[in-house]
């Protein structure tokens, strides 16, 4: 039976770390990507070697075609995948989600491509390690940076539905993890934090943009019973470069 699993985040950027972005392959055609993700969406994962592969090579391929393509919410979806959330700034951050059968009791996996542009419009993309559906994108108050909160949730197991909080910030040609976003010292029961994300299980979590604040309110009071970790009710701040408890 499979169970959702988390690996610990880790600073990433749009291209190598510290170097100039290297010449990649040809971007693929829409109608290559298309046959891709109408593969992976009628798929289970591990169901093949060829399978495997192509959960790796579809989503590199897609960051290649997002290099040079602008891909409205339609557009997604003739090459199923769906534009879940949009920041309305000058970067335009996008995010592109396509999914895949687990082959256990979590059932639908969502994966998340992220698309951005700087100052003189030229595009960019990465694939996010995180495993969740982000649906809300919020800018940040951080002086001197340009950083954005994403939010989304995603089916953990059969006793789990996880909220996800997960932070980035881009800076011309790249995207950079925030690998000090979430405050150990927080002190959340049952949170996981990978420093840039917080991952819940049976909570929500909502945003204030205007105070800037995050709050979790479990959904599940009783979840200990269902085997998962209870999670309580806080209220984080965020203080231009991290969250820290509000309380």
């Amino acid at each position: 039976m499979k169970q959702f699993l988390v690996s610990v985040g880790l600073l990433v950027v749009g291209g190598p770390v510290g170097r100039a972005q290297q010449p990649g392959p040809p971007a693929p055609t829409a109608a290559e990507l298309k046959k891709n993700f109408a593969l992976l969406a009628r798929g289970t994962e591990d169901e093949s070697p060829a399978f495997t592969k192509l959960m790796d090579t579809a989503p590199r391929r897609l960051v290649a075609y997002l290099k040079t393509h602008e891909l409205s919410a339609a557009g997604a979806k003739q090459l199923n995948l769906d534009l879940s959330a949009e920041a309305k700034d000058e970067a335009h951050l996008k995010v592109f989600t396509y999914y895949y059968d687990s082959g256990g009791t979590r059932g639908t996996v969502h994966r998340p491509v992220l698309q951005w542009q700087n100052a003189a419009g030229q595009r960019f993309a990465y694939a996010a390690h995180e495993e969740c559906e982000f649906t809300s994108i919020y800018k940040l108050v951080s002086p001197g940076r340009t950083q954005y909160l994403l939010l989304g949730q995603d089916k953990g197991s059969s006793n789990c539905i996880i909220s996800v909080a997960y932070v980035i910030e881009l800076k011309g040609n790249y995207l950079l993890v925030n690998s000090a976003a979430f405050d150990k010292n927080a002190r959340l029961d049952a949170a996981i934090t990978g420093s840039d994300s917080l991952i819940l299980c049976n909570a929500d979590l909502t945003f204030d943009a205007r105070g800037q604040v995050l709050r979790i309110a479990a959904n599940e009071p009783d979840a200990e019973a269902s085997g998962e970790p209870a999670v309580k009710n806080a209220v984080l701040k965020w203080q231009g470069t991290r969250f820290v408890s509000g309380r």
